[in-house]
């Protein structure tokens, strides 16, 4: 699986080609931001964080657990204190005693007011800088962190233009128990009043065609430029994205850090 885009990881582990490749093929959905999900205003107002989705499985043949958390923002305007909310997420890898094997937490990017995000996360596995679990995962559980920076839109992380997203079947080795492999391209803006540099944190969620979460990968990324002035744009490539069913859509997201 492509946990890890950066250089350092690339330089680990050259050998498995974990690194980008073009690719081409159908369009999928765009993942900019207004492409997010709209929540009802009953269930905005309900709770915030909730486990969408997770797998049990292996990469590099070490035990790892994927989930997707699905983040709503119960801000009702962009004058409202909540109109670009930060949230830091706890994620807990339980092993069949309910004993944690394996914790993180993970800085969200700001969620506009009344949308959902849906973010791919993981703990565990061989080859990754990530928490080494003390034991075998067979759940996960995933919390807002409370206090994390104070208040709401403390931590400034918006998320970039992004789409459309073109997704392709592929056939590179995810070093995973995933059936399925997938490529993507997509054209990414700096959408923000800033250049950004320093780079960037990426992530990708596949859906079937019921709208269910099949898989999906995170990491960093090697293509953005050292420097991207705002309102310019570059070109992602991805491969080697696990699933475990066929998926039919795509949504990346992509922001600063």
């Amino acid at each position: 699986m492509r946990r890890t885009v950066s250089l350092p990881i690339a330089a680990l582990i050259a050998a498995a080609a974990l690194t980008s490749c073009s690719s081409s093929g159908k369009q999928g959905a765009s993942s900019d931001t207004s492409q997010l999900n709209r929540p009802s205003t009953a269930a905005a107002a309900t709770s915030a964080v909730r486990l969408a989705w997770s797998h049990t499985g292996a990469f590099f043949d070490k035990p790892q657990i994927w989930y997707v958390a699905r983040v709503s923002n119960p801000g009702k305007s962009v004058a409202s204190a909540a109109s670009a909310a930060s949230v830091a997420l706890d994620a807990r890898a339980l092993d069949k005693t309910d004993t944690i094997v394996g914790s993180n937490q993970a800085v969200l990017p700001n969620i506009p007011a009344g949308a959902t995000f849906d973010y791919f996360g993981y703990l565990g596995g061989g080859g990754a800088l990530d928490t080494e679990l003390t034991g075998t995962p067979v759940k996960v559980q995933v919390a807002a962190a409370k206090n994390a920076f104070g208040q709401a839109g403390a931590v400034e992380q918006p998320m970039l233009k992004t789409g459309p997203v073109a997704l392709k079947q592929g056939h590179a080795d995810t070093y995973t128990d995933a059936p399925y492999s997938y490529n993507l391209t997509v054209k990414v803006t700096n959408s923000t009043h800033d250049t950004v540099s320093g780079g960037v944190t990426q992530q990708v969620v596949l859906y079937d065609a019921e709208g269910d979460v099949v898989g999906g990968d995170t990491g960093s990324s090697d293509s953005v430029p050292d420097n991207l002035p705002a309102g310019m744009s570059y070109r992602e490539q991805w491969s080697g994205i696990p699933a475990m069913a066929k998926a039919v859509r795509a949504v990346y997201t992509v922001w600063q850090g």
